[in-house]
């Protein structure tokens, strides 16, 4: 294990391609994946096409470390934009204070449509992701989120989720199923021409792993555990590209700003 938290941050979509007009943004979050764990990082076994292309397309920031050494303060940093300690959130499980300004706020202020789906784990629980209850006061629509398909931490395939309140059954890739319902909620505001901010917080690679048979098989001479563990990092990565491709097709691509980040776990040689 590691105190420090390394995040890496490539751009979807390079700077300079964004018009004068207001940007739109992806922020883009993997739940535990170690920072070697791109196949451009030289990878023994993970190939990661997608996020090699945007490696290699955007900048990538390979010292920008995280405000915390685990989950939920990380999450309280990136929104927030201070020193998670000072949120409330001293450690995984502890809830974002009521009073802070966050970036969901900031943005709908500026006439953004916001939006999160996938991990949330600021609402001060513990445990297996769980929809969020409607009455929760520190559900993401609390902070600025204009809509929301959540759960309260990790979550792996055929989860069962919270939008706005109201759970609903899914079946599928985690990673897949959360980048599928953002690019509906982008597609709306794009028709609408709307900007759009857009936070795609991944559960994977979170343990416990459960990936797809097609997706594990890449790895039969790892360990079982391994393989479930890279299986979730290749649909993850396919989701990537999914989330590339819908927003050329809506003819987005070139005014949308995307983060890609993570927060450090597990060397990568741990599962090797």
């Amino acid at each position: 294990m590691k105190n420090l938290v390394l995040l890496f941050i490539p751009l979807l979509f390079t700077i300079n391609s964004l018009s004068a007009a207001k940007p739109n943004v992806v922020l883009v979050m993997a739940d535990d994946q170690g920072w070697g764990q791109m196949g451009y990082m030289n990878h023994p076994v993970l190939k990661t096409p997608h996020l090699d292309e945007m490696s290699e397309n955007g900048l990538r920031f390979a010292r920008f470390y995280a405000g915390g050494p685990v989950c939920s303060p990380t999450r309280a940093t990136v929104l927030t934009g201070r020193t998670h300690d000072r949120t409330g959130v001293f450690d995984h499980g502890y809830a974002l204070r009521s009073h802070e300004k966050t970036l969901g706020q900031s943005m709908k202020s500026a006439g953004y449509a916001t939006g999160h789906f996938g991990k949330w784990h600021l609402n001060g629980l513990r445990g297996p992701g769980a929809p969020i209850f409607r009455d929760d006061s520190h559900h993401p629509g609390a902070f600025g989120f204009d809509e929301w398909l959540s759960v309260t931490n990790f979550f792996d395939r055929n989860p069962i989720m919270s939008r706005k309140g109201k759970i609903k059954e899914y079946s599928g890739d985690s990673s897949e199923i959360i980048v599928n319902e953002a690019l509906k909620f982008i597609k709306t505001n794009a028709r609408a021409n709307k900007p759009f901010f857009t936070v795609i917080w991944y559960g994977t690679p979170h343990d416990p792993w459960t990936a797809a048979k097609a997706d594990k098989k890449l790895f039969t001479r790892l360990s079982p555990k391994a393989q479930e563990h890279y299986g979730e990092l290749v649909a993850m990565d396919r989701s990537i590209g999914m989330l590339r491709k819908g927003l050329r097709e809506m003819g987005v691509a070139q005014n949308t700003l995307a983060v890609s980040y993570t927060h450090l776990t597990l060397p990568t040689s741990d599962l090797v």
